[in-house]
């Protein structure tokens, strides 16, 4: 992965996302060994036209901040420093955490990139 960095204790990225020919970028995103899933900020997702509709699949993530619930949404392409992926199915959230973040890049994300994360480096 690129541009990692470490602020007060969190493991921070940036990503860029597409739907619809419109593209998105992220710069404040966690990056969650421990989080199952992809989360994205409701308001963030909604500049690209991302909106919840009638047929999406909403469900509850729960974690150590707590829980919320998120409605799925599959977007045309996820990229993380330079790799990409298409046809990602992620959770679109309000991620109230107590703290700024535009989304959690979670271990579904990073197993499909083949993520290698080297702090080091």
């Amino acid at each position: 992965m690129k541009n990692i960095m470490i602020e007060d204790g969190l493991l921070l990225t940036d990503m860029e996302l597409t739907f619809n020919g419109q593209s998105l970028s992220l710069q404040r995103v966690l990056v969650d060994t421990g989080s199952g899933s992809t989360v994205v900020s409701t308001d963030l997702a909604e500049q690209i036209g991302v909106v919840a509709e009638e047929n999406d699949m909403i469900y509850r993530i729960c974690g150590v901040g707590g829980s919320e619930f998120v409605y799925s949404k599959t977007v045309d392409k996820v990229r993380v420093g330079n790799m990409k992926t298409e046809d990602f199915e992620l959770g679109i959230g309000a991620m109230n955490y107590g703290f700024n973040l535009d989304g959690i890049i979670g271990l579904d994300l990073l197993q499909r990139l083949k993520a290698i994360i080297n702090i080091d480096e």
